[in-house]
């Protein structure tokens, strides 16, 4: 039997913070949200009936679509936010039947005998959270290493009128529909008040500048949808 030595993978400069957080930040806050239109688009058939995958009447935009603002498809910190740009913005966080409540699930507890539980914590939005956000609401912060538009296409979940899926990468659709259960059609929520910002911090020399920067935009902005607990 013979062996062969293998060569060591050459070793890549580590990634350091390089980047001043609160001036991006800054930036960041600065830039005035756009509607998610920007980045998504009406699908139908010739005959005008709707498509069997995209029953919504809605699709994300290709990467290679010449209408794609700068810089969607490369990495960043990206931001979701509730429009306040009209009178009646706000009509449906206040046309819900009873308090705007969504539950997380908490902790494992595991009884004698072997069966599990998770601990349910409820969230309520009440007026008095509402009336901290002066402008557009933010609802989630999120990072992505090398396109923004497609992570922005996970969470969005844009083709169903009602999304009912469970991954890691869909808390703003989810968290629209928690909030909003009683709409039948979310995707019609989500064109009509959901905007975005973005800042660019591509690839892995970025991954440190990126990861401080998402969370000092969740500690100042306290987006809705971020909240997590711990296990």
């Amino acid at each position: 039997m013979t062996t062969k030595k293998l060569r060591n993978p050459k070793v890549k400069k580590m990634p350091s913070l390089t980047k001043d957080i609160e001036h991006l930040f800054n930036r960041l806050e600065l830039t005035e949200p756009q509607p998610i239109t920007d980045l998504v688009k009406t699908i139908t058939r010739k005959n005008g009936e709707l498509h069997k995958s995209y029953p919504s009447g809605w699709k994300m935009k290709n990467l290679n679509d010449s209408s794609l603002p700068t810089g969607a498809n490369k990495g960043g910190i990206y931001v979701f936010w509730w429009l306040n740009n009209s009178t009646d913005s706000r009509e449906p966080f206040h046309e819900q039947k009873g308090s705007l409540k969504f539950t997380l699930q908490g902790k494992k507890i595991t009884y004698q005998g072997g069966s599990d539980e998770y601990q349910q914590i409820e969230i309520e939005i009440s007026d008095s959270w509402l009336e901290k956000y002066k402008n557009h609401i933010p609802l989630y912060v999120g990072k992505s290493a090398d396109c923004i538009l497609k992570r922005i296409g996970l969470h969005l979940q844009i083709n169903q009128p009602k999304y009912t899926g469970k991954s890691t990468s869909d808390q703003l659709r989810r968290g629209i529909e928690r909030l909003f259960y009683s709409y039948p059609n979310t995707t019609d929520l989500i064109v009509k008040h959901v905007g975005y910002s973005y800042i660019n911090l591509h690839g892995e020399e970025d991954v440190v500048n990126r990861f401080y920067l998402e969370d000092f935009v969740i500690g100042k902005l306290m987006p809705l949808f971020n909240i997590d607990i711990e296990r």
